[in-house]
């Protein structure tokens, strides 16, 4: 498969003034300016290796349970750099299977929160998924996307929660109240060739920056407990 090189770099994106002038767009895209303007960098589009890219399911509060199933519901809240938490936890009755509309998340996918808290990445190959025991369906603020063969949805998770991209992200984002970005914005996202192409050294320092990012997490909690 060729990826798809494009030039959707912020330098070229920003030739073609105006985009937008308000003060959200232009505080964020000048703090990605830099990473995404690297000219030794060959940048191609994320959608050049996702397929299946659709928003998570709005389910009804009927198909809801008062008990705990094996079917989990995730929301926005649930969706962290660093893994799955079970705050606010909605559960699913068994009935929701037999919706036209059903699909339950598998492994190598990306879940990106779209609304509210927008742009915050998790790879479901992350060890916090248990799909053994359960079954995963993500809300409709929650865009989820299968990551193509030989291509790796961890690299892909870290790097969109890297501080520059999150600040494209942002830019991006719509909406007066509560900000929100669409797919096509993640199917245009600039990302260096390299990412995917060289993965094994990638996927290793981004597990290194986890490990540590866990450590500090660990502590905070610690602190939190002691206060």
């Amino acid at each position: 498969m060729v990826i798809r090189v494009e030039s959707n770099s912020v330098e070229y994106l920003t030739s073609f003034a105006p985009i937008r002038c308000d003060t959200h767009f232009k505080h964020n895209i000048n703090l990605a300016d830099e990473f995404f303007s690297n000219n030794s960098v060959v940048w191609v589009s994320l959608g050049s290796i996702l397929d299946k890219i659709q928003n998570g399911m709005n389910i009804k509060t009927e198909f809801y349970s008062m008990e705990p199933t094996d079917i989990y519901y995730l929301s926005v809240s649930q969706v962290k750099e660093y893994g799955l938490i079970d705050k606010n936890q909605n559960f699913l009755t068994d009935e929701v299977r037999e919706l036209n509309s059903f699909f339950e998340l598998e492994g190598n996918r990306v879940l990106i929160t779209r609304s509210g808290t927008i742009g915050v990445a998790l790879s479901t190959n992350h060890p916090t998924f248990n799909f053994d025991e359960k079954t995963y369906v993500a809300s409709g603020f929650v865009i989820t996307a299968e990551v193509k063969d030989s291509y790796s949805s961890d690299v892909v998770a870290n790097y969109i929660n890297l501080f520059d991209v999150q600040k494209y992200l942002t830019a991006m984002a719509s909406g007066a109240c509560q900000k929100n970005i669409a797919q096509p914005i993640i199917m245009h996202l600039p990302i260096p060739e390299v990412l995917l192409t060289d993965k094994t050294q990638f996927t290793k320092l981004f597990k290194e920056y986890e490990d540590e990012s866990l450590k500090i997490l660990e502590n905070i909690s610690e602190l939190e407990s002691s206060l």
